[in-house]
């Protein structure tokens, strides 16, 4: 994780699973730029649908657009949100009205928007590292 020319060190904010993204993109720090735009790309457009789907009352088509989304959120270093996902999802398959994962919807909507945030700056980051010499 260092730049060759310059040795500067890049560290993933405290934030993020720190040592899973480690782990997972080593010192390809390109493809984890790649990763963290694309990734958030795909939970934008996926956000979207959900909500689509929660305002025309599609319970089963909200639970499979949150287990779309879920695995994304690894990719970024943000392991936690899966586990509040899988919850979400497992609350969909319970119920049949929308009013009932109402709440949970707004939880998960909130915290994909704070998640959004957080891997844009990352990404921000992660680009003004992989540019500052070439």
């Amino acid at each position: 994780m260092y730049n060759e020319e310059q040795k500067i060190l890049f560290r993933y904010s405290q934030e993020l699973d720190v040592s899973y993204l480690q782990e997972l993109y080593g010192e390809d720090l390109q493809q984890a730029e790649m990763v963290f735009e694309s990734s958030a790309q795909q939970l934008k457009s996926e956000l979207s649908l959900a909500e689509a789907r929660f305002h025309d009352g599609d319970i089963p088509g909200l639970k499979k657009i949150v287990h779309k989304m879920k695995p994304l959120f690894g990719y970024i270093g943000l392991n936690k949100i899966m586990s509040e996902f899988a919850a979400f999802e497992q609350e969909c398959a319970q119920v049949i009205e929308p009013a009932s994962v109402e709440s949970g919807f707004q939880r998960i909507r909130m915290i994909t928007e704070e998640a959004l945030q957080k891997v844009d700056t990352e990404t921000k980051r992660l680009k003004q590292y992989n540019t500052q010499y070439l």
